[in-house]
């Protein structure tokens, strides 16, 4: 009996690998030593990531506290379907770090999470988590420290496309009486150099403000809720950073959104587009907005209008069928059903403002940087 071979030129292996997740990467690594060397490289990996772009991925991830006496930060991811939104069991993700710290989720990109200890003081712990390779990098302590407590800090978490680095943009704001200083002392972390540093640009002479210091992730630039110097009018706009140009822009809101307090309003990212949750005085309602081209201040348009005085909370995405996450005033996470105004429970008894859900992708982030977790 005679074996047949089959030969495939390298480019059409390179290609194969390059759209495989990175579980069996890993291990297809230990084939032979020139899949080692190729999948390793920093080319394939850029190559990779870029691909990442192009999936559309069916699965979220959700994150919540539980309410227990001993804090747990519990990671799962559901597979979204058309009309289905089921746990996948087949990915199992164990926080490796302290239960006794309190962690915020500052931003979530291609697989790799943000996340900061603390929200107030300037000694603060960032740290970036991939979760799916089971790596972590800690950020040095930042350059910019006041000696005061009177200070209150934002930060933002991106991509940046074309030097295939990944980095965190930090405002401080030092307070001034009734408001902070304007403008904020700005500085960027990248993982490729692994340092802080200022940036060139001028800093934005707005406040970041309200009740959810928040961002979306769209079109290379994290983006927040935010409102210039007071002058008798309250102006509310979005505040955005490129991550590439490492510049701060402005963008305008609706006219009947931009007379509202920014305290109740969010940047969000839903379905790849730029959205604004603003929800009114007494959390009765909420709204949403999308941008539904980038930077086209017309293209605003209301998508959703939802009565939370039924129990519902906080929005925090929307499946692919349109479906909305909302958590409830019991802090429970349900899937709403904006049409018949039904909903259904997903997650039950989390601590208060834990929850968080994003698209979920893994990818090679911090490979060669950080650390491997105990995990």
């Amino acid at each position: 009996m005679t074996t047949l071979e089959v030969y495939l030129p390298e480019e059409v292996v390179y290609q194969i690998l390059s759209w495989l997740p990175p579980k069996s990467l890993l291990r297809f690594r230990c084939v032979c030593k020139s899949w080692y060397s190729l999948i390793s490289s920093p080319n394939f990996i850029n190559i990779h990531t870029r691909n990442l772009t192009y999936i559309t991925s069916t699965r979220k991830l959700i994150r919540h506290c539980t309410s227990t006496s001993r804090r747990e930060e519990v990671y799962s991811v559901f597979l979204d379907n058309q009309w289905s939104f089921d746990r996948d069991d087949d990915i199992k993700i164990d926080f490796p770090f302290p239960s006794s710290t309190k962690y915020t989720i500052v931003g979530h990109c291609n697989g790799l999470i943000c996340l900061s200890d603390d929200a107030h003081d300037y000694a603060i712990k960032i740290v970036l988590w991939n979760p799916a390779i089971r790596r972590k990098l800690i950020l040095p302590l930042p350059n910019i420290i006041l000696n005061n407590m009177g200070y209150m800090y934002v930060l933002g978490f991106g991509f940046d496309c074309k030097a295939n680095d990944y980095k965190i943009v930090r405002l401080c704001y030092e307070n001034a009486g009734d408001s902070n200083k304007l403008p904020p002392l700005v500085e960027v972390y990248s993982v490729k150099t692994g340092a802080w540093r200022g940036i060139t640009a001028p800093a934005p002479v707005c406040h970041i403000t309200g009740y959810f210091l928040v961002q979306g992730f769209v079109n290379g630039a994290a983006h927040w809720v935010a409102y210039p110097q007071f002058c008798g009018q309250m102006r509310s706009l979005i505040l955005s950073f490129d991550m590439c140009n490492e510049v701060f822009r402005e963008i305008m809101l609706p006219k009947c959104l931009a007379v509202e307090s920014p305290w109740y309003m969010g940047a969000v990212t839903i379905q790849d587009s730029l959205s604004v949750v603003e929800y009114d005085r007494s959390f009765s309602m909420l709204s949403v907005w999308v941008m539904k081209e980038y930077g086209v201040v017309e293209s605003w348009t209301k998508r959703y209008n939802i009565d939370t005085k039924v129990g519902l909370g906080i929005m925090l995405g929307v499946r692919r069928n349109g479906e909305v996450l909302l958590t409830t005033r019991n802090e429970e996470l349900v899937e709403y059903d904006v049409q018949t105004r039904g909903s259904m429970d997903l997650i039950t008894y989390a601590m208060k403002n834990s929850f968080f859900v994003d698209t979920y992708k893994e990818s090679f982030a911090l490979l060669f940087e950080g650390e491997k977790t105990h995990i």
